[in-house]
C-alpha cells in the first residue's frame, strides 16, 4: 500500500525550549505514517533565541524546513506562509506547545479519504486553556456561524489534516490579513470538512502568547476582512437615525405649529447634535478602518515579512 507524503507546517513562536520534544514525537508519529514527510517551522519573530534552537534541528535533520518572519505577524500568516510551501499530499497543521500531541496525527489522517479533504480536531471537555481563551474561542465560533455559515455542529481548532487539494484552494488567498477558518470554509465544501476528537494535553512550557488584545486583533481580520457586517451595520444605523431624526423634525414643527416656539429648546438641540455627531464620528471611523486596509492591500510589497528561509 503506497504511503502519502506528509507536510507539517507548525507557526513558532517563543517555545525554542521545547522545540527538541516536539521534533522527537514528531519524527516518530511521522515514520510510521510515511515513507517521505516534511515538518516546516515558522518562527514568527521570536526574540528568545528560537530560530537558534530551529537551525540546530536543521543540522540534524534537513526535512525540518525554517522560516523566519521579520516581525511578529500571528498564527494566521505564519500557519498560512508554511501552507504555501508544503509539498506533501497530506497536510497538517498544529501549535508548537505540544497541547495538541502529534500521537493524534494518525487519527486525522484516517479521516481523510473519499468523502473528505479536511479533518478538524475537536477538543473535548478536557480543554486546558485559560478561561478567558476559552470564553473567546467561543465567541469566535459563534461569528463564525454567523457570518461564514460554519455549522453549529462543526468545531474549530489549529490541529487540522487536509488534502492537497483542499490546500490549493486556501493558499490561494493573496492577501494582507489572513484568517484560516473563512479561507477554509471557501475552499472546502462544508459536507468534504468533518471533526474527530482528539485529546488536549497542558501547556509543555511557558503560558499562552494570546493575549486579548491579539484575540481582539484576530476578530477584527474576520469581521472586516472576511464579512460586510461592520458596513452592513453601519448602514442599518444611519437609516434609523435619519428615520429617528425625521420624526424628531416632524414633532418639533408640530410643537411649533401649535404651540408656538420658544427658547428652551436649546438643551434638546445640544443633547441632539451631540448624538448625532458622535454616531457620524463612529460611522466614519469604521469606514476608515476599511478604506485604511484597503491601501494597505494594494500598496504592499509582499504577503509575508520573510527575513530568511532554510528550505
Amino acid at each position: 500500500m503506497n504511503r502519502p507524503s506528509i507536510s507539517v507546517v507548525i507557526p513558532v513562536y517563543r517555545s525554542g525550549k521545547i522545540l527538541g520534544t516536539l521534533y522527537e514525537r514528531l519524527r516518530t508519529v511521522l515514520e510510521g505514517m510515511s515513507d517521505e514527510w516534511e515538518v516546516i517551522l515558522v518562527d514568527d519573530a521570536s526574540n528568545d533565541g528560537t530560530f537558534t534552537r530551529m537551525l540546530s534541528l536543521r543540522e540534524k535533520d534537513h526535512r525540518v524546513k525554517l522560516i523566519r518572519f521579520a516581525r511578529n505577524m500571528g498564527q494566521h500568516h505564519a500557519t498560512l506562509c508554511g501552507l504555501q510551501r508544503a509539498s506533501g499530499e497530506i497536510i497538517y497543521t498544529l501549535d508548537d506547545d505540544l497541547q495538541t500531541p502529534p500521537e493524534e496525527m494518525p487519527k486525522l489522517l484516517d479521516a481523510i479519504g473519499e468523502s473528505h479533504d479536511l479533518v478538524i480536531g475537536r477538543i473535548g471537555s478536557d480543554k486546558k486553556h485559560s478561561p478567558v481563551r476559552n470564553l473567546s474561542s467561543r465567541l469566535v465560533q459563534w461569528l463564525v456561524t454567523i457570518l461564514l455559515g460554519k455549522p453549529k455542529n462543526l468545531e474549530l481548532s489549529s490541529y487540522r489534516c487536509m488534502t492537497r487539494r483542499a490546500l490549493m484552494g486556501i493558499i490561494s488567498f493573496t492577501g494582507a490579513h489572513p484568517y484560516l477558518p473563512a479561507l477554509m470554509l471557501n475552499a472546502v465544501p462544508i459536507e468534504r470538512i468533518v471533526n474527530v476528537t482528539v485529546t488536549h494535553d497542558a501547556r509543555a512550557h511557558g503560558q499562552s502568547t494570546y493575549t486579548m488584545a491579539k484575540l481582539v486583533k484576530l476578530a477584527s481580520y474576520l469581521l472586516i476582512n472576511h464579512s460586510y457586517l461592520p458596513l452592513r451595520f453601519v448602514t442599518a444605523w444611519g437609516f434609523l437615525l435619519s428615520v429617528m431624526s425625521l420624526l424628531y423634525a416632524v414633532w418639533v414643527l408640530c410643537k411649533v405649529i401649535l404651540i408656538g416656539s420658544s427658547v428652551s429648546g436649546w438643551p434638546s438641540l445640544a443633547i441632539l447634535v451631540a448624538f448625532l455627531s458622535g454616531n457620524t464620528l463612529m460611522c466614519m471611523g469604521i469606514l476608515g478602518e476599511y478604506v485604511g486596509r484597503l491601501v494597505e492591500e494594494n500598496s504592499r510589497a509582499r504577503q509575508f515579512p520573510i527575513f530568511e528561509e532554510h528550505l
